[in-house]
């Protein structure tokens, strides 16, 4: 069944994040979705980031292998430079039900983290 409330309460969060979302580059990815009542999908993802080792916002389309159908999804994942994990909330579109899912791929765009150098020492004032 669907639930319009649930998915007005996504779609409010989704653009919430909007304005921190602008501040970054995307990033892109490729990947698998196990979906909880026994479905695998593959699909892309557009990231709200383009740091490695760290937390984003994940927009998605999905291909429900199974079921055969397409799954819009949002969800949060965790950025490496090669690969990216998400735990993500889906609609099947051919049932109208939400649904999740944990995902795993390959992306691409994802910039390495920036190494902190710690500041040279200052010469001694009597040198």
């Amino acid at each position: 069944m669907f639930h319009r409330p649930v998915l007005g309460m996504a779609a409010a969060a989704a653009l919430s994040l909007m304005p921190v979302a602008a501040k970054a580059d995307p990033s892109f990815g490729f990947g698998i979705s196990f979906i909880i009542g026994g479905d695998v999908s593959v699909g892309v993802r557009v990231f709200s980031d383009d740091e490695a080792e760290r937390g984003a916002l994940a927009l998605g389309l999905d291909y429900k292998l199974r079921s055969k159908a397409w799954r819009p999804n949002i969800g949060a994942a965790y950025l490496d430079e090669d690969f990216y994990v998400d735990l993500n909330l889906g609609l099947d579109l051919s049932t109208n039900e939400l649904d999740y899912g944990i995902g795993l791929g390959l992306t691409s765009g994802v910039n390495a983290p920036v190494a902190v150098t710690p500041p040279s020492p200052r010469p001694s004032p009597g040198a």
